[in-house]
């Protein structure tokens, strides 16, 4: 189609497409786009002529001066939020955004987000995004580090559900953060040898704004006001993390809780919810990271996934003769030195009030003294015998690692496979192997549940709105995981505040920020 080939009619379909105002503004683009057969360039040039000269975001000046947005490079901390156009900010909460980059010497950066909301209550203005944030709004692209990007040049629909399907592969190698008012976090697998590919959506620095559909219901349900810390450490480590706010506008970051624009030290958590366990399998350094944390937060809570192994009665491995007498030479087929292992982990961690969850790796010495003839197996003849009596009766309701610990720390809780467990609004009881009627578990899954959830088991840590999973505290490499994996360690931390925030550990270590 050619310009001056435009009929009567043309017209008429090009300004009904033009004026919908129930359709966003990047829809009748496209439409029109696809009507003309031309380029979005052509296509505005085309508008233009006929007449339709209405600003759209695209056109303000500060969101050209967004898009050539420059990164300080003398800043080794970034604080990144998103912001919606024609939609106040909410005040308590940027002061106090200011006031935390202030303590910890942060760039702040704003993604410039676009969303058409004919019912808004806010009028439109020539300047599209609030005063306050404009000196730091960005459209831009920037890599902040070797390995990870500040993807601002990307539109996402804020109503969209799942904002970081579809762009695992726009940063290449390097993880990626992308601007969206859910709190989103995806891992990648990688071969051995590639750094970790991490995603993280924003969270929003500006009040919920939507339209009054299906879709505009549900993304003002899940508009979360919130930020990503990014720190560099060095040219091969940084480390990210992403903080929610409460209504008014404060937060909690590690050890530091921002309020009315003061940042003062948190003393206490309300819960820890470790990365699952699997006591002779656990990275040392990530042990001692983990102590010195819960001896730093004191938690009124610490969840344990997985404590137990079960390397020595492992039934994936019962019929490969090759790694049975690689069990026998090293004395990895002894089921009480395994037990005794986890008993003396359970001993180091026992003041920070410990919860053991219900997990499969707990339940295999249950499925090894159901399926087993110890007659095959005379090495572990002794604990067999004794255990069986305890399951026979009945004095092991949550499973025989729980009755083994609780025998020996009887202040410790244990939870039932249907068990609930909540502190400040989360469910903490839930594994993550077991989904709902029986079915597998996936974060999916749990994201739909009538409660906000905190779940283990897979070892790659995860967030979809409410339905969150920590990671592994084990190495990262244990022979099973072949391949790609996401398997990173991670835990999760929920503040008094009643947020959970998860802390990622990069080589060992996961922040930059004073500790003590």
């Amino acid at each position: 189609m050619k310009f001056e080939e435009l009929t009567k009619e043309d017209l008429a379909t090009v300004k009904a497409i033009y004026t919908d105002k129930e359709l966003h503004w990047d829809v009748r683009m496209k439409k029109l786009m696809a009507f003309f057969d031309r380029s979005e360039r052509v296509t505005r040039k085309w508008l233009v002529k006929l007449g339709f000269k209405s600003k759209t975001p695209e056109d303000s000046l500060h969101f050209k001066k967004a898009q050539s947005r420059k990164l300080d490079k003398k800043k080794k901390r970034f604080l990144i939020t998103w912001a919606q156009n024609n939609t106040p900010i909410h005040k308590e909460l940027w002061a106090n955004i200011q006031a935390y980059a202030a303590h910890i010497d942060a760039d702040i950066h704003v993604v410039a987000g676009r969303y058409k909301n004919p019912t808004s209550l806010f009028n439109d203005k020539d300047e599209f995004w609030a005063n306050e944030v404009l000196p730091f709004l960005d459209a831009a692209r920037h890599d902040v580090h070797k390995y990870l990007s500040i993807l601002s040049d990307i539109k996402i629909q804020p109503t969209a559900s799942d904002p970081l399907t579809g762009l695992e592969g726009v940063s290449g190698v390097n993880s990626c953060i992308i601007g969206h008012p859910r709190v989103h976090m995806k891992v990648l697998p990688i071969l051995e040898g590639y750094k970790p590919k991490v995603m993280w959506s924003t969270g929003a620095v500006t009040k919920k704004n939507y339209t009054d559909s299906k879709a505009g219901k549900k993304g003002d349900f899940h508009h979360t006001l919130g930020f990503v810390v990014m720190e560099i450490k060095d040219k091969n480590v940084f480390y990210c993390r992403q903080v929610t706010a409460t209504d008014k506008g404060d937060f909690c970051d590690l050890f530091n809780e921002v309020k009315e624009q003061k940042v003062s030290r948190v003393d206490s958590v309300s819960a820890v919810v470790l990365g699952d366990i699997h006591v002779g399998e656990v990275d040392e350094r990530i042990e001692k990271e983990t102590l010195a944390l819960l001896e730093r937060v004191k938690p009124s809570a610490t969840i344990c996934h997985d404590v137990f192994a079960g390397t020595s009665i492992s039934h994936h491995e019962a019929k490969d003769p090759f790694k049975q007498y690689q069990k026998e030479i090293t004395g990895k087929n002894v089921l009480k030195k395994e037990i005794d292992a986890t008993l003396e982990w359970v001993g180091k961690f026992y003041k920070y009030n410990l919860v053991i969850a219900a997990a499969n790796h707990n339940d295999w010495i249950d499925r090894w003294l159901a399926n087993v003839d110890w007659r095959q197996n005379v090495k572990n003849a002794m604990e067999y015998m004794g255990y069986a009596q305890v399951l026979l009766e009945n004095k092991a309701p949550h499973g025989i690692i729980a009755y083994i610990i609780k025998q020996k720390y009887p202040n410790v809780k244990t939870l039932g496979r249907s068990d609930s467990f909540r502190i400040a609004d989360w469910e903490l009881a839930v594994h993550g192997d077991i989904g709902v009627n029986g079915s597998r578990g996936s974060l999916e899954q749990f994201r739909r549940m009538n409660t906000k959830c905190v779940t283990a088991h897979s070892h790659t840590p995860g967030r979809k709105d409410g339905a969150l999973a920590v990671g592994t505290m084990t190495k990262l490499r244990v022979g099973y995981n072949i391949g790609g994996s996401g398997w990173m360690h991670c835990h999760a931390v929920i503040h008094k505040n009643k947020k959970c925030q998860q802390i990622l550990f990069i080589e060992g270590d996961y922040t930059t920020l004073t500790k003590s």
